[in-house]
């Protein structure tokens, strides 16, 4: 028993010092706004309490992750990191991107494209030309999408993997085994971050790997290059490139804010379409309002800050009611920090 707790101090204090690590670099940020000229007192402060109040829901979603290790949902693995001088020399190119994404938010410039970028432009439907983010290139360049996790990280403090991991204890709750005969479509899976830890929890799953964005699936194709039962296919949440009743289980990850409203509606259609009768449709996306009135603050500074058009409109249209609406049955749901991970059921008849 004492050596099982040691690991398990163990583990909780890798992800902690993780966590400092990407604070620590968060916090070179406010440097770069100088740089461009904007003042940091024009930003709104935030308050020592809430301050608080954020690191406080830290360490619960990092402890949640690290038990949910120990329960066995998924394995320790979810926690190797990445090759260190890789992530080493990247942090340069962050901050390099840091000053322009710095200057795109000082101007409100949310449609800056390289000639990679515009290269894709006319094949996107409308709502996905823009530099979310304001990052450059939005989700349309390679180098976009070789900083995006990291960047994440960075923004979350270290707690956006452990975010996304909120869904697999859902998952576990209804699929019993390692996923053998199972057929998983991740929705918007950008680089495969979650399809990573998705894979790890259930080995043996067939899992399809979707998102719009030619030049993350090139990333997502590289960063899961050891996992087998993965195919890759380009293409729109709210229009699928599969036949009815396919799949065992739909999901995303931060992919709901990213959505107009008809297109989140639209989205859901699709995923009851493609799922087979009796299977389950779940997602992990930002808490939304008085979810966790303590972060209410954050909900609402973080559209201001960030180029996210769509996000006020999700953070008021709760995406249970969304699911409740179009049919779905047996909600389950979990939160963690920032994010909530959410999963229902497609009624075995209509």
């Amino acid at each position: 028993m004492a050596r099982k707790q040691l690991k398990s101090k163990l583990r909780l204090g890798y992800s902690l010092a993780r966590s400092v690590h990407f604070t620590a670099q968060q916090f070179t940020l406010p440097l770069l706004e100088r740089l461009v000229g904007q003042s940091v007192k024009d930003r709104p402060s935030v308050e020592i309490k809430n301050i608080k109040i954020s690191y406080t829901e830290l360490y619960k979603l990092l402890k949640k992750d690290s038990d949910n290790i120990d329960k066995g949902l998924y394995p320790l693995e979810v926690l190797y990191p990445e090759n260190l001088a890789k992530h080493a020399l990247r942090y340069p190119k962050i901050l390099v991107d840091g000053f322009h994404i710095s200057r795109r938010r000082h101007e409100h410039d949310a449609k800056e494209f390289n000639q990679e970028a515009r290269e894709y432009l006319a094949d996107l439907p409308e709502y996905y030309q823009r530099n979310f983010h304001y990052q450059s290139g939005g989700y349309l360049t390679e180098k976009s999408a070789e900083l995006y996790e990291h960047q994440v990280e960075i923004l979350f403090a270290g707690a956006a993997d452990a975010m996304r991991r909120l869904i697999i204890p859902l998952a576990k709750d209804v699929f019993l085994n390692e996923g053998a005969g199972l057929r998983f479509l991740e929705v918007g899976a950008g680089t495969g971050r979650l399809t990573r830890f998705m894979k790890l929890a259930f080995p043996k799953a067939h899992i399809t790997v979707l998102d719009l964005s030619e030049p993350y699936l090139k990333q997502a194709r590289k960063n899961l290059i050891n996992f087998r039962g993965l195919d890759f296919v380009q293409g729109a949440a709210e229009e699928l490139p599969f036949k009815e009743g396919h799949f065992d289980f739909v999901y995303s990850c931060f992919l709901f804010h990213e959505l107009p409203a008809d297109v989140r509606d639209a989205a859901v259609l699709e995923g009851m379409r493609v799922l087979k009768p009796g299977g389950y449709y779940g997602l992990v996306d930002s808490v939304q309002k008085d979810e966790a009135k303590d972060l209410n603050w954050a909900l609402e500074q973080f559209p201001k800050d960030f180029h996210e058009p769509f996000y006020k409109n999700y953070s008021l249209h709760p995406v249970e009611n969304l699911l409740k609406d179009v049919g779905f049955l047996d909600l389950r749901k979990d939160t963690g920090f920032f994010s909530k991970a959410v999963l229902a059921q497609k009624p075995f008849s209509a």
